[in-house]
């Protein structure tokens, strides 16, 4: 018996994935995984940036690099675990793309931003209006990242279980519900609609030296449609890693996959592909300006 629990111990961590493709759908699938799978995912994604990725920070999209950007489908086994009821979607039909910023802020600014309830000031243009509901204690969140204790998470969290209460790891995420109107898109009107926004924030093990990390799972359960039905949002789906970088940089990495509803439109096309890495990258751009002086934003 003892031999067994000293090997438990000494359990080595699990793989990391390998590649931009496998790194994003294995941080939407394992984002409520315990520390060691999270970390995994962190790592791999560190062993991309390092030989690849480096080159897109701060890249914007346009003729001719657009598919360096693109990211493959998410398959069902990487929303499996969310709280979306099947109404149809395709979700080949989400195109998905990545933007890389390295922020003039430290992770700890970068995160209290993210975290404010007026995401219409901090994404000034973005947001015709926006109205965030804080679904666990955002106090003790908060906390954490003051004090930089975060308690172990060894096990998957269960996040939407029955019974699960968002309090007992309040400490490690805080849950959000977000009803964004959005400033209209290449001359399309959406309607508002309901965005969950999930944070997941810690200290974990890169290239053996401690990395801090403020992570945003980002999701629709249904879609939303103006009353006619020809536009809309039918799916979008998110991650985001806020990485501690050298002298109080943060590095930005943002993936989605959304599915864009419009006669103007299709979601695969450059333009609309175009677009999705050049708003996330200007949000990026956003927020650095603000952590640098450059933009000023009302007190929350």
């Amino acid at each position: 018996m003892l031999i067994w629990l000293s090997h438990l111990a000494c359990s080595p961590p699990p793989p990391a994935p390998e590649g931009l493709d496998a790194v994003t759908s294995y941080m939407v699938r394992e984002f409520y995984n315990a520390d060691d799978e999270f970390a995994a995912g962190v790592q791999g994604f560190m062993n991309w940036f390092n030989t690849e990725g480096y080159l897109l920070v701060g890249e914007a999209a346009g003729d001719g690099n657009t598919d360096t950007f693109t990211l493959n489908d998410l398959e069902q086994e990487d929303v499996s675990s969310l709280p979306i009821d099947d109404y149809g979607q395709d979700l080949s039909r989400a195109k998905g793309v990545i933007s890389l910023a390295e922020m003039n802020c430290s992770w700890k600014e970068a995160e209290a931003y993210l975290l404010r309830k007026d995401q219409n000031n901090v994404f000034d243009g973005d947001w015709d209006g926006y109205e965030r509901t804080y679904l666990s204690d955002r106090g003790t969140f908060e906390e954490a990242t003051a004090n930089d204790v975060y308690p172990e998470i060894p096990d998957p969290i269960g996040a939407f279980d029955d019974g699960f209460d968002p309090d007992s790891v309040a400490a490690n995420m805080m849950f959000t519900l977000n009803r964004a109107d959005p400033s209209p898109l290449l001359g399309v009107d959406l309607p508002p609609y309901d965005l969950y926004l999930d944070f997941r924030h810690g200290t974990y093990m890169v290239d053996d030296e401690e990395v801090s990390v403020s992570a945003i799972i980002t999701y629709m359960t249904e879609g939303a449609y103006d009353e006619d039905g020809e536009n809309g949002l039918a799916q979008s789906y998110s991650v985001e890693l806020n990485i501690s970088r050298p002298n109080e940089k943060t590095l930005r990495a943002l993936a989605v996959w959304a599915e864009p509803v419009s006669n103007l439109l299709e979601p695969d096309s450059a333009v609309s592909l175009n677009y999705a890495v050049n708003k996330s990258l200007a949000s990026s751009e956003r927020i650095s300006a603000i952590c640098g002086g450059e933009e000023s934003i009302p007190a929350e």
